[in-house]
């Protein structure tokens, strides 16, 4: 791998673009970062920092000016797109393809053309089982709308790469962590359970991270990343119950509401029903309802090894990070 000198982040002033950027700056790193919206005065980089802050709609820049822009980068972080939650109209292909997909490949063929050596995507871990789990598979999660563009997302920057570029991906679960300005998306589900007497829960989990250790695995990607390689990012796990015990504990809700774990033949029917009422309102799911509750009554673990050993990702208090973010989403409208 080539030696680093300058990196391009794009998103600075988004969640993980941002903890993207403070771990370059801890590394020594110069930085260009673009988003359009500032961050907050609190946030800013200092001037030793050596972060160039540009405020500007970056997809709505010509070719040739987004390449003058890549011309002194050596290194580009796609840290954007957007995630299933987003129930768009109908086809939700289309949505996903549009969102996460064009973007993402126009960038790598520019970034190859202004001579950026090293390029790394944050993509989803549903990519990771919709391609390797065989049981999901059977059930056609790999062509779910979202987790198909995901893959399509992943093959096409590592195709505009080729020659003379390192595109690599970071797959990434459920992250925890805060950022001033930014509602975290657990605020959803926090305000889900807020009052509620009674909520059935999924019987699986996730495997998770934090916003900081996604900064450092892909600055770490950047510096040792191999070309087409998919990095499935996790330093931990958890299961959907004890995540929304941990949700009615900081509601102060342990004496009201109650959780019951149902498998997914309990909760299969509801979520055809749910199925049907999204379908007829025009909008469609990036993972069909009944997929993703299949998916949910599954134990969604990554090894941690590539985490710590091959991204030499830091040790966290994931217990703390996950308390302090279910805190800030109490408190955030």
């Amino acid at each position: 791998m080539e030696q680093l000198n300058k990196i391009f982040i794009l998103g600075g002033a988004g969640f993980l673009g941002y903890h993207t950027v403070k771990e370059a700056v801890n590394r020594g790193y110069s930085v260009k970062t673009v988003d359009i919206v500032e961050l907050p005065e609190n946030l800013k980089f200092k001037e030793e920092d050596k972060v160039e802050f540009i405020i500007t709609n970056f997809f709505n820049l010509s070719d040739q000016e987004i390449i003058a822009m890549l011309k002194d980068c050596d290194g580009f972080v796609y840290a954007g797109g957007v995630d299933e939650r987003i129930v768009p109209e109908k086809p939700a292909r289309k949505f996903f393809y549009e969102k996460n997909v064009l973007p993402t490949q126009r960038l790598a063929r520019l970034a190859k053309e202004a001579g950026v050596k090293n390029f790394v995507v944050f993509g989803s871990y549903t990519a990771e089982f919709g391609e390797n789990n065989a049981e999901l598979r059977e059930y056609n999660y790999h062509k779910e709308p979202y987790v198909e563009t995901r893959l399509l997302q992943e093959k096409l920057a590592m195709y505009g790469g080729e020659g003379s570029m390192n595109v690599s991906v970071l797959r990434l679960p459920y992250i925890f962590g805060t950022m001033e300005g930014k509602i975290p998306l657990w605020s959803m589900f926090v305000d889900m359970l807020r009052g509620q007497d009674f909520m059935p829960v999924t019987s699986g989990g996730a495997a998770t991270v934090t916003a900081d250790q996604v900064g450092q695995a892909a600055i770490s990607a950047l510096e040792n990343g191999q070309h087409r390689r998919t990095y499935p990012l996790a330093t931990g796990y958890i299961s959907y119950e004890d995540f929304y015990k941990k949700i009615v504990e900081e509601l102060g809700q342990e004496e009201k509401t109650k959780l019951q774990v149902m498998s997914f033949e309990e909760l299969e029917e509801a979520y055809k029903e749910d199925q049907e009422l999204t379908d007829k309102k025009g909008v469609e799911h990036g993972i069909r309802q009944v997929n993703m509750l299949r998916a949910n009554s599954m134990e969604f673990r990554l090894p941690t090894d590539v985490a710590f050993d091959e991204l030499r990702v830091r040790e966290e208090d994931t217990e703390a990070v996950l308390k302090e973010t279910l805190a800030w989403a109490n408190t955030q409208k």
